[in-house]
């Protein structure tokens, strides 16, 4: 798989695209099943391929939602989780990984996101208030410190969900993984 992993790349990427599909809305985020591939592909591919994954997972889901100022973000976050994730693979057992992958996405996914949305509040309100307006006091918006983290804040439910459930269907991947390969990290 190290010799060439484009194709590898292609298919996580396309596999988290889909499961992007199957989500519930919230205030602020949309849950979903996109990020399983991503911890999956931590076990097979390198950082670069990893990252990747989760790049062609914000610009897939950004084209096909239409939320753009979300899903580009989240897939960025996402991809350093999977970085973080391959990381961890390496050191502990695979399922641990994962779930630590999975957890940090409070800060990688919601971060970026947050720091995104915040930074676009603070300067052009016109553009984001329609996405935030529901949970942001509208008083918030010239002050970039306390824009970010009343977004993040306000996405934890919607992190919280993605990552319980992400986190059990990629640890039952992972579990299943452990029992049929061996030596599977790159």
């Amino acid at each position: 798989m190290k010799k060439n992993i484009i194709p590898y790349i292609a298919i996580f990427g396309a596999f988290s695209i889909i499961m992007s599909s199957i989500r519930v809305s919230f205030p602020l985020g949309n849950p979903n099943l996109g990020s399983t591939p991503i911890s999956i592909s931590a076990i097979f591919l390198n950082s670069y391929g990893v990252f990747m994954v989760g790049v062609i997972k914000g610009i897939g889901v950004s084209i096909w939602t239409g939320q753009a100022l979300l899903e580009l973000p989240a897939g960025i976050g996402d991809g350093i989780m999977g970085l973080f994730t391959h990381f961890l693979c390496k050191r502990i057992r695979i399922s641990y990984a994962i779930i630590l992958g999975q957890i940090s996405r409070y800060i990688f996914t919601s971060g970026m996101i947050a720091l995104t949305l915040g930074l676009l509040l603070s300067l052009s309100p016109n553009i984001v208030m329609p996405l935030v307006g529901k949970v942001i006091p509208n008083n918030l918006q010239t002050n970039l410190f306390s824009n970010i983290l009343a977004i993040w804040f306000a996405m934890i439910p919607a992190i919280t969900t993605s990552i319980i459930v992400n986190s059990i269907l990629s640890v039952i991947i992972g579990f299943a993984i452990e029992k049929f390969y061996k030596n599977v990290n790159v």
